[in-house]
């Protein structure tokens, strides 16, 4: 028998189109760029940053936060705190700027710190760009004392002076920020210009009370004992007293006053004041005002502009270095004022509505008995604690007068319930 063979079929042989397969390449490195320049585009758009890069907005203190509104055209940085008044303090000012954006591109970022373990300060700097791509860059700010809880104003910081001295010829409302620093404490204002006032050069101007910064005074803060609630529905009056503080009088005064718990209004004399800085200071304490009666009783009506300035400055200087706090108002001496005093002093003249003429008759029951005839709600009645008959006839009036339903007040709070304006 014939043996069979068999052909195994040859495997057949595939012809490769290099063509197709570089154009598979083609497509795949294709792909492949498009999915990392994805990721990329991803990645940018997660880490990029809307604000621009300043290395002088440096944040020491809080923690940084950031909105962005893009109906608004705002972006936003602002630091949060774990102090709950504080961060009230902070969100304050946000709130304010988030409605000052006049609706063009704003962008707002800031530099915090911590000021001798007090003081914590944040500078806003806002970036405005308009339609035409021209920008316009001005600052707000919040200064924080941890000590006394809460944010300070410019009147805060400086005394009184500041804006006669040395603002060269601006004011005081022209200042949009501020910002402390450990040697001084720079101001912003609405022309976009700045100015630093250092401490060791201008103490005097220097109204904050802390032992780390010049001033005149270099005591600590005092504490002022609480005033008693007022009711403004309920009539008031203030009694004020001139020519104090003097040693053999002005004590049995305050202790009457504590006695029945009310406060009054001291317009002191600038040399009294000097001589007895302790009286100064209770009179502060125990939450009484203080006013300015020039430094040794001049008539300031018949005295130069120069003349005025040294008469109030001087006894400013007096009252603040006894207790760190400058008077709210001045009483000139016979309530005589010029033309020059009217244009020369900023704050409030503050005469009298009842002239008890103590100085005239040394009486408790004369003194006594105009009071009772002419009081009213709102009356200021005009005293002076250097006399003797006149804290004698207090011991009868202020009970009396707390019996009818008055409340006795400061002059301030006169103003605050509208007694007068």
């Amino acid at each position: 028998m014939r043996e069979k063979k068999y052909r195994l079929p040859q495997q057949s042989k595939r012809k490769i189109n290099y063509t197709h397969l570089g154009m598979l390449c083609g497509i795949a490195v294709a792909a492949l760029v498009l999915v990392i320049a994805a990721v990329v585009i991803v990645v940018r758009v997660i880490t990029y940053d809307p604000f621009p890069e300043d290395a002088s907005l440096t944040k020491e203190a809080g923690s940084v936060q950031s909105e962005i509104s893009e109906e608004d055209a705002l972006k936003i940085r602002y630091p949060s705190f774990e102090d709950e008044n504080l961060d009230q303090a902070v969100q304050d000012v946000v709130k304010q700027l988030r409605e000052n954006t006049d609706g063009e591109d704003t962008v707002i970022d800031y530099r915090s710190k911590t000021i001798f373990d007090t003081y914590t300060s944040v500078l806003f700097k806002i970036t405005k760009t308009a339609e035409d791509g021209s920008t316009k860059i001005s600052y707000a700010s919040m200064l924080y004392d941890g000590n006394a809880q809460k944010a300070l104003s410019v009147d805060d910081v400086f005394r009184n002076q500041v804006e006669r001295d040395l603002l060269d010829g601006r004011k005081l409302e022209d200042v949009t920020a501020m910002e402390l620093n450990e040697k001084d404490v720079t101001l912003y204002f609405s022309d976009g210009k700045s100015l630093p006032i250092v401490f060791s050069e201008h103490k005097e101007y220097i109204a904050l009370n802390d032992p780390d910064i010049p001033s005149l005074y270099q005591n600590e803060p005092l504490s002022i004992a609480e005033s008693p609630q007022i009711d403004p529905d309920k009539p008031m009056v203030a009694i004020t007293f001139d020519d104090g503080p003097n040693p053999a009088t002005t004590p049995e005064l305050l202790d009457l006053l504590k006695k029945y718990d009310v406060r009054c209004t001291f317009f002191m004399v600038g040399k009294n004041a000097e001589a007895n800085p302790d009286i100064v200071k209770r009179i502060y304490q125990e939450g009484h005002e203080l006013g300015n009666h020039s430094w040794d009783h001049a008539d300031l009506s018949q005295l130069s502009e120069a003349q005025i300035i040294e008469e109030l400055q001087s006894t400013d200087d007096a009252i603040f270095k006894a207790c760190g706090h400058d008077p709210l108002y001045i009483r000139p001496p016979f309530g005589a004022m010029s033309d020059v005093y009217q244009n020369t002093v900023d704050r409030d003249s503050i005469l009298w509505t009842i002239d008890t003429r103590d100085w005239e008759s040394h009486d408790a029951s004369k003194i006594k008995k105009i009071i009772d005839t002419y009081v009213s709600d709102g009356s200021i009645i005009l005293l002076h604690d250097i006399h003797e008959d006149s804290v004698k006839a207090m011991k009868s009036v202020i009970p009396e007068l707390l019996e009818k339903g008055y409340q006795l007040v400061t002059v301030s709070d006169l103003y605050k319930y509208g007694r007068i304006s």
